[in-house]
């Protein structure tokens, strides 16, 4: 994965966490009520379907469970530094910015920094985000 892939799958992480979130709550297990044997069994081509979607489940729930884990260990970074340095900050910024779904600027203004701050501030997030998946192994 080059580091331009990577910064966009931190951004999508970012930008998509509460869909990922619900996306993971109302993701079923295909198949997981059992085989209704009251029906006639159809036999089709040489796949096996019910493989098939358990893979593909298998798939979509890991990439979910990565992108909600990284921006997850992101804000515990974040809630650590912002302890350690006193007041809030970076992590009220997350919150804010992309649970909340503010503007960049009303999540700056509710976390008494500059625009222009907040916008830096959000490149720094994103390469910490990085450097916390690299550790993590949290890339696909």
């Amino acid at each position: 994965m080059t580091d331009d892939e990577k910064r966009r799958y931190i951004r999508r992480a970012f930008e998509e966490y509460t869909k990922n979130k619900a996306r993971l709550r109302s993701l079923n297990m295909p198949n997981a009520g059992g085989v209704d044997y009251t029906r006639p069994s159809v036999v089709s081509g040489g796949r096996n379907g019910t493989e098939s979607a358990v893979v593909r489940y298998i798939d979509d729930k890991g990439d979910l469970d990565r992108k909600c884990e990284i921006v997850r260990r992101t804000m515990e970074y974040y809630a650590i530094e912002d302890k350690r340095h006193g007041g809030k900050g970076k992590r009220e910024y997350i919150y804010q910015r992309w649970i909340r779904k503010r503007s960049c600027y009303v999540a700056a203004m509710k976390c008494n920094v500059t625009d222009r701050a907040a916008r830096f501030w959000r490149e720094e997030i994103y390469m910490t985000a990085e450097i916390i998946a690299e550790q993590y192994g949290l890339f696909p």
